[in-house]
């Protein structure tokens, strides 16, 4: 007889408890915020996302990471987000000029290119042995932010006092491959599948990176300034909790994440 009472209730407390549950999400249901994010913000802006839905707790933030220039391309068709974090201005213009973004778009860091080598590789140290005989470097393409950077600081180059006028066209032939975003870049050399390659500086704060590379610097004032704007889309059917978010980027919390992966601060532009 006991056994016969006890199967019920054993089916009646799960039943009750999924009820329970279901009301609990129908009063506070989650809010999704959909952020297409460039392929160099991954790590840091993984981070801020967990300091941010702490603070919101009803708030699931979901991210679209890849290069600038392939999310530009999505929005243009028709892609659903409602933030857009470019790594150039040329990218975010794109979307700007479409009508697709509201207000103007804001600066919330910057960055700089470097150059790493593996750290087993026993002859690349400067700038000038890159342009060794057989030497294998890779770049991200020039249609990506990345790829635009490089270029500009490849033939800026050319004016360095240690450096010929014909580094940039002696460094382009040992360009072996182009890729589709910097982290592609960054895979290829940890890897060892090129002996050099032009990546940003944040890349390099990477634990899984530093350990696996050396940084060859480019002087300042041969150097280019990465900066990264964020933008709210037309689109978004939750621009006041995207608004929260860029104003979370810009806070004092967000900025010491993003220092800690590499990038410069607002301030420091």
């Amino acid at each position: 007889m006991l056994a016969k009472t006890l199967i019920p209730l054993l089916i009646l407390i799960p039943l009750f408890s999924t009820g329970c549950s279901t009301n609990a999400q129908y009063d506070s249901p989650q809010k999704d915020l959909i952020i297409f994010a460039a392929a160099s913000l991954t790590d840091s802006f993984r981070e801020i996302a967990d300091e941010f839905e702490y603070l919101n707790d009803d708030v699931s933030v979901i991210f679209n990471f890849a290069g600038s220039q392939q999310l530009s391309t999505q929005l243009l068709h028709g892609a659903y987000a409602d933030i857009f974090a470019s790594a150039d201005w040329i990218q975010m213009d794109r979307i700007t000029e479409s009508g697709l973004s509201m207000d103007n778009p804001q600066n919330f860091a910057s960055n700089r290119l470097v150059v790493i080598v593996p750290t087993e590789n026993p002859s690349l140290f400067e700038l000038s042995d890159l342009t060794s005989t057989g030497t294998k470097v890779v770049v991200a393409h020039t249609n990506v932010p990345a790829g635009t950077y490089t270029n500009v600081v490849i033939n800026k180059l050319a004016q360095y006092p240690s450096l010929s006028k014909s580094y940039p066209d002696k460094l382009k032939q040992t360009i072996v491959s182009e890729e589709t975003n910097v982290r592609n870049v960054v895979q290829k050399v940890v890897l060892g599948e090129a002996d050099a390659g032009f990546v940003y500086r944040s890349d390099t704060a990477l634990p899984y990176v530093s350990e696996k590379v050396r940084t060859i610097n480019i002087p300042e004032e041969y150097n280019e300034i990465a900066n990264y704007p964020a933008a709210i889309l037309m689109e978004s059917e939750s621009k006041g909790l995207a608004q929260e978010f860029i104003d979370f980027l810009k806070s004092g919390k967000s900025q010491d994440i993003l220092e800690k992966y590499g990038f410069l601060k607002i301030h420091d532009q």
